[in-house]
């Protein structure tokens, strides 16, 4: 019967401060590793997502110039060759469109994770082929 109770009464019950305190500063450790790994590749598919969808629209612009022998003053008027026109990219900022005057080309425009028309992440398509891929 004393062993039954030296059992059930042991001063050892659960973890020490130490413990748990290596517990924390480890899955701290762990997260500051796997964050910048997540937000670099969310980046890289938001970028492959918006090429893709800059293609679609060069695509449709392309076929615009096939049937009307000129480029659209505004890119959102393709509707017959495209539906819904896309009017922002996957980071929410505006695609930028500039068509020349006797409307034989173009350029569409994304500025990029950062979304300044200077950065080094632009995506540039500019009749129907991709001039500048991005950051990734």
């Amino acid at each position: 019967m004393k062993r039954l109770c030296r059992h059930f009464y042991k001063k050892e019950k659960g973890f020490t401060l130490v413990e748990l305190m290596i517990v924390i500063i480890i899955l701290a450790v762990l997260t500051g590793i796997a964050i910048p790994s997540y937000m670099t590749l969310r980046n890289r598919a938001r970028e492959a997502a918006t090429e893709s969808e800059m293609k679609n629209i060069a695509t449709a612009l392309e076929l615009y110039m096939t049937d009307n022998e000129e480029y659209p003053d505004d890119y959102t008027t393709i509707t017959d060759y495209m539906s819904p026109v896309p009017t922002t990219d996957k980071w929410d900022n505006a695609y930028v469109y500039a068509c020349d005057d006797p409307y034989s080309t173009y350029t569409l425009t994304s500025w990029g994770a950062d979304g300044v028309a200077t950065g080094t992440d632009n995506i540039v398509f500019a009749n129907g082929q991709m001039t500048a891929d991005g950051a990734y």
